[in-house]
C-alpha cells in the first residue's frame, strides 16, 4: 500500500473518531447554556427527597410515640403523681410527730416542700391526670413553702403556647403538575434531561423551590408541635428516628420511680423507720452539700 493512501486512510479514520466523540459528548453532557439551571434542579430535586422522607419519619415517629406514651407512659405517670401526693400527706403528718427531733421534723417539712412543688407542677403545669386532692395540695404548699403556688407559678401558667404555622395551601394544579414532571424527571435517564433548555430547568426550579420551602415549613412545625404536646425544651435538638428507643428509657425510669415512692410510703407504717430514714436522707444531704461546696 502506498503510503499516501495509508496517510489518507488513517486520516478519514481519526476525523471519524474525533466526531464520534464530539457527538457522544453532546449527548452526555447538557448544553452550556443549561448547566448552571440543570446543576440547580439535581441539587433541588435531591434535597427535597430527602426532606419529604425526613417529613414521613417525623409523621410515623409522632404516631407511633402517640400510641406508645398513651398505652404505657400517661398511666405510669398518673400511678406515680398519685403515689407522690400520698408521700406528701405523709411527710406532713410526719412533722407532727413527737418521736421526731426538731431537725427531722424540718427535714420532713424541706421534703414536703419539695414533693408538693413537683406533684402540683405535674398536676397543674404539666396535665398529669390524677385523681387528688388539689386543694389540700396547695394548702399544705403554702404550709411547708411558706408562699402561694398560684401565684408562684403564675408566670408558667401565663405562658402562651408556641404558635404553629398555618398549613400551607397546595399549589395550583398547574404547579402541580410542574412538580410531578420535575420529580419524574429527577429519576429519569441522562438523554431525557439532556434534551430540556435552561428555560424548562429554571421551570422546575421555581417549583421545586416552592415545594421544598414548603416541606421544611412542615417539617419544623411537625418538630414544634411534638415538642409543646410533651413538653419537650423548645431548644432541644430531636432526631425522630430516636424517640422510640428515648420513650423506652422513660417508661423504664417511670417504673423505677414508682418503686422507689412505693417503698418510702411503706416506710410510714412505722415512725421509727421514718427516723432512720430520715437521718440517712440528712446524711446523704449533708454529703450532696459538702461535695457542692469544694465545686
Amino acid at each position: 500500500m502506498r503510503l499516501s493512501s495509508f496517510l489518507a486512510r488513517a486520516g478519514r479514520a481519526l476525523h471519524k473518531a474525533f466526531s464520534m466523540q464530539e457527538k457522544t459528548s453532546a449527548a452526555t453532557s447538557p448544553a452550556s447554556g443549561a448547566t448552571a439551571q440543570r446543576g440547580r434542579f439535581e441539587t433541588l430535586a435531591r434535597t427535597l427527597e430527602k426532606e419529604l422522607a425526613r417529613l414521613a419519619l417525623w409523621e410515623k415517629a409522632a404516631h407511633d410515640y402517640q400510641e406508645r406514651y398513651a398505652d404505657e407512659l400517661a398511666p405510669l405517670e398518673t400511678v406515680a403523681i398519685e403515689l407522690k401526693a400520698k408521700l406528701v400527706f405523709c411527710f406532713d403528718h410526719a412533722c407532727k410527730q413527737k418521736e421526731l427531733t426538731k431537725k427531722e421534723r424540718e427535714l420532713a417539712s424541706e421534703i414536703a416542700a419539695q414533693l408538693v412543688e413537683e406533684t402540683l407542677c405535674g398536676l397543674e403545669l404539666d396535665g398529669t391526670p390524677g385523681e387528688c386532692d388539689i386543694d389540700r395540695l396547695k394548702a399544705l404548699y403554702r404550709k411547708h413553702a411558706g408562699s402561694d403556688f398560684d401565684a408562684d407559678f403564675a408566670e408558667e401558667r401565663e405562658a402562651p403556647a408556641q404558635a404553629l404555622p398555618a398549613p400551607q395551601g397546595n399549589a395550583d394544579g398547574a404547579a402541580q403538575a410542574l412538580l410531578a414532571e420535575a420529580r419524574a424527571l429527577a429519576g429519569a435517564e441522562p438523554e431525557r434531561r439532556d434534551a430540556l433548555g435552561e428555560d424548562r430547568y429554571a421551570e422546575y426550579n421555581r417549583v421545586l423551590e416552592a415545594r421544598l420551602a414548603g416541606v421544611a415549613g412542615e417539617v419544623a412545625a411537625a418538630e414544634r408541635g411534638f415538642k409543646s404536646r410533651y413538653q419537650f425544651d423548645p431548644e432541644q435538638s430531636i432526631d425522630p428516628s430516636d424517640l422510640m428507643e428515648d420513650l423506652e428509657g422513660e417508661i423504664a425510669d417511670v417504673r423505677d420511680y414508682i418503686g422507689e415512692l412505693e417503698f418510702e410510703l411503706s416506710q410510714f407504717v412505722d415512725m421509727q423507720q421514718v427516723k432512720a430514714w430520715l437521718q440517712a436522707m440528712k446524711q446523704q444531704l449533708a454529703a450532696t452539700r459538702r461535695r457542692e461546696a469544694r465545686g
